[in-house]
């Protein structure tokens, strides 16, 4: 008995078995979660706080993936019932982003109390989505049945074939592809999307979305749509953080050329451009392409078709070369000429000449010409003014001369 009592001493020494005294008692944070959300509308979050006569302060943070974290201050509540409504529309959050969420709660007496940390995958719940998943690949649509679902995970992988012969890199797993059955649904999903976009690639969140309907065109539209994307997701997989830094005529011309079903206008749009020499020169297609429907489309076809170009001459080594370069951090001329043993311009001229059968040489003389025109011009001008005093000098000394005589 006297052993047992010098435990329960020795414990109390070390503040075991202490009564709390009133007022005092540990704020807990139970049933923290997302009551439910409405995509691009807000967020409904909801908690319950014992001993809610001690909170002093309530914090929500959120991190949604690539983004800054962000935190909310929430105004203690008497009954402890804690509803928030995060407002989506005034502060958005990525589509399809995993979004991590806790709560924080300062007591009266400078306690912390923190719950643990959950996740909420931020998916358009506008409409019911179907799925099919297989190894790396998650497929969601809406419209359409199982077989199209099929046709969407069977393009996706003639697409990653496809797309890994140009670039061999592993997709991350999972990578996710949501195919919407309108441009108009997707646009409403990728809220900066332009209204010609039919397609986009979240490529640190390994998410493609798209909009294709079932039809007797699907096939063709996802043979171009999926691998497009694909390649962008590959080539993030390959250069990091340093994709920002690759130029968009390469990273718009890779994806182009891994699509299974080429675009057949792409042709067309070249021609065209060349006969009313209006191609545009690919220096101007480093940072961003027009934002017109007409001047993007001349774009990507060129882009597509330079790209080829170079692997042609290059083979993967080259691209492999030029992402490298970039990822070091050098600008887009620079890193041509560092990885391709030339200069863009030069590369430019090349690809009108043997791909698109342009006299580029012919073609400067006509551009310079103008210039050429006005330099004769201004040499001109002082010449005649020179000569014409001349003259006039002569006049004068004849002149002068009959009235000696």
């Amino acid at each position: 008995m006297q052993s047992w009592l010098a435990l329960v001493l020795l414990l109390a020494n070390f503040g075991f078995f202490q009564p709390q005294a009133p007022g005092t008692s540990k704020i807990e944070i139970i049933g923290m979660g997302v009551e439910s959300y409405h995509f691009g509308e807000k967020i409904s979050f909801q908690a319950q706080l014992t001993h809610p006569e001690q909170v002093k302060e309530v914090f929500l943070f959120l991190e949604p993936s690539g983004e800054q974290p962000r935190t909310e201050k929430i105004t203690p509540p008497l009954d402890g019932q804690v509803k928030y409504d995060y407002d989506l529309a005034q502060k958005p959050v990525r589509s399809f982003s995993t979004v991590t969420y806790w709560l924080q709660v300062i007591s009266t007496n400078g306690e912390t109390v923190t719950n643990p940390k959950q996740n909420l995958n931020y998916e358009d719940n506008r409409f019911t989505w179907q799925s099919l998943d297989t190894g790396n690949l998650q497929i969601r649509w809406i419209n359409g049945d199982r077989a199209f679902g099929q046709a969407i995970l069977n393009a996706a992988q003639r697409g990653l074939h496809s797309a890994e012969s140009l670039l061999p890199a592993a997709i991350p797993n999972p990578t996710r592809i949501y195919v919407y059955p309108t441009a108009t649904d997707l646009q409403g999903a990728m809220l900066d999307q332009l209204s010609w976009v039919a397609g986009h690639a979240i490529v640190d969140l390994g998410t493609i979305t798209i909009s294709v309907a079932p039809g007797p065109e699907q096939d063709y539209d996802l043979d171009r749509q999926i691998p497009h994307e694909l390649m962008h997701i590959l080539a993030y997989q390959v250069a990091g953080e340093g994709y920002q830094r690759l130029p968009q005529w390469f990273t718009e011309g890779l994806a182009s050329l891994a699509e299974t079903n080429p675009n057949p206008d792409y042709q067309s749009a070249l021609t065209q451009a060349v006969d009313t020499r209006t191609l545009i020169p690919m220096a101007s297609l480093c940072n961003a392409f027009p934002q017109d429907a007409s001047g993007a489309f001349l774009a990507y076809a060129q882009s597509a078709s330079f790209v080829r170009y170079i692997y042609q001459k290059n083979g993967t080594t080259g691209f492999q070369k030029l992402i490298s370069t970039y990822q070091n951090g050098l600008g887009c001329e620079e890193g041509v000429n560092a990885s391709l043993g030339g200069s863009l311009e030069q590369f430019d001229h090349r690809w009108q000449q043997e791909v698109l059968g342009v006299d580029t040489a012919s073609l400067a003389l006509q551009n310079l010409a103008p210039y050429l025109i006005s330099g004769l011009l201004l040499l001109a001008l002082p010449l005649g003014f020179g000569l014409l005093m001349r003259q006039k000098s002569k006049k004068n000394q004849v002149s002068l001369s009959k009235e000696d005589a």
